[in-house]
């Protein structure tokens, strides 16, 4: 089972700088963490001061070690460059499909080939 960690940040546009810098070097750590498949930052299109932060790690208990980290406490310092508060969800994945699972529908489409 594995979750995913997602964390929506609007930051202030003066201190956008500031927090590109410090998420940059939060990255790389956080990525050879025990456990942690993923670690990435996405900035949104429409609104380059949001930003999406998505973790996918193996277990519950490879996630809460990270928690634990002083790597993530230093994200928690980054809330005061935010413009408003964050939203955070946490998703538990007992299951996941890939393109065939694309294929299976259209295959029972009518019409679709």
């Amino acid at each position: 089972m594995m979750i995913f960690v997602i964390l929506k940040m609007t930051v202030r546009p003066e201190k956008r700088r500031d927090f590109i810098g410090t998420m940059m070097g939060m990255l790389e750590p956080v990525r050879v963490e025990r456990g942690c498949l993923s670690y990435c930052l996405y900035e949104e299109i429409e609104n380059r001061n949001i930003f999406i932060l998505v973790g996918e790690w193996e277990t519950q208990e490879d996630l809460e070690r990270h928690i634990r980290t002083d790597n993530h406490l230093q994200l928690l310092t980054l809330m005061d460059l935010l413009s408003e508060q964050p939203e955070l969800r946490f998703n538990t994945v007992s299951h996941t499909a890939g393109m065939e699972l694309v294929g299976d529908v259209l295959s029972k489409t009518p019409g679709v080939r």
